[in-house]
């Protein structure tokens, strides 16, 4: 069973699980040092704050755990959404409502979000279910998904149509921008709280950048899928970073409400490069 958050499960015939353990997996619990190389991304001003904290910092972990926003028409009509606007459709509220369900009981913290409103209805439905009051849920525009471009809203069929099928996609995110913005995100997340129980509420594509930078490439960008409203568990402790599970979807098994499998693209998780 996944630390964290009972129950769990696990599905060998995925290639991605809906839930890895930390134990006793070690693959998993690859860990990321400051000071060192692992986020060279952050600032000089960022990292010497890490220095400077380590020494104070208390024994407690920081638990983060990452949610995905639940299903939208365009993710039904595998449509690259990226920053637009889009809402949950009806199968993505009674998923809200099922990954609410699975956190009733649960002790948190906080709760920090997307403002996208596909994300924003999922923290809230998470918020009534664990008591956190919607004022009280802390937005941030560093989370949104990554931007396609020109190419968002497009299906397979009009990206290749327009730009080729592996042809450039002008104003697109670069995958290491979207690594550095997350990642930062994530670094302050976790310098705020430190110590606390907090719930990411994000994209798939947000979501994929941790795990490829906390992975070192083993999860993330284009070999992780990430279901939706599945939580992916990131322990804090010190300078090190872990994760405890990936993909997490139990609640939705065996439901009407299961959730889409990879797309063909789509979504902040197509493997398109910048």
């Amino acid at each position: 069973m996944c630390p964290l958050i009972p129950p769990c499960h696990s599905d060998q015939s995925n290639t991605v699980p809906y839930c890895v353990e930390a134990d006793p997996q070690p693959v998993l619990s690859e860990t990321k040092h400051l000071p060192g190389r692992q986020f060279a991304f952050i600032s000089e001003q960022e990292r010497q704050y890490v220095i400077e904290h380590q020494e104070t910092q208390t024994a407690e972990d920081t638990i983060l755990c990452l949610v995905r926003h639940g299903e939208t028409a365009w993710n039904a009509e595998r449509r690259m959404q990226g920053r637009s606007d889009i809402p949950l459709n009806d199968r993505g509220m009674r998923q809200a409502e099922l990954v609410a369900g699975r956190l009733d009981g649960t002790e948190w913290d906080a709760i920090v979000s997307s403002p996208l409103v596909r994300v924003m209805a999922v923290a809230q439905a998470i918020g009534r279910a664990i008591r956190i009051p919607e004022g009280r849920i802390e937005p941030r525009d560093d989370l949104v998904e990554r931007s396609f471009g020109d190419a968002e809203g497009m299906t397979l069929a009009e990206r290749t149509e327009a730009f080729g099928l592996d042809g450039a996609i002008p104003n697109i995110e670069t995958y290491e921008d979207l690594d550095a913005r997350v990642m930062n995100a994530l670094t302050e997340i976790e310098a705020q709280h430190r110590g606390k129980r907090v719930l990411v509420v994000a994209h798939g594509g947000v979501i994929n950048a941790a795990l490829e930078q906390i992975s070192d490439g083993e999860h993330g960008h284009g070999k992780s899928f990430i279901l939706n409203v599945s939580l992916t568990t990131i322990r804090v402790n010190g300078a090190e970073w872990t994760l405890e599970s990936i993909n997490d979807a139990e609640h939705l098994m065996g439901t009407e409400f299961e959730p889409l499998e990879a797309p063909v693209t789509g979504s902040g998780q197509a493997s398109v490069r910048g």
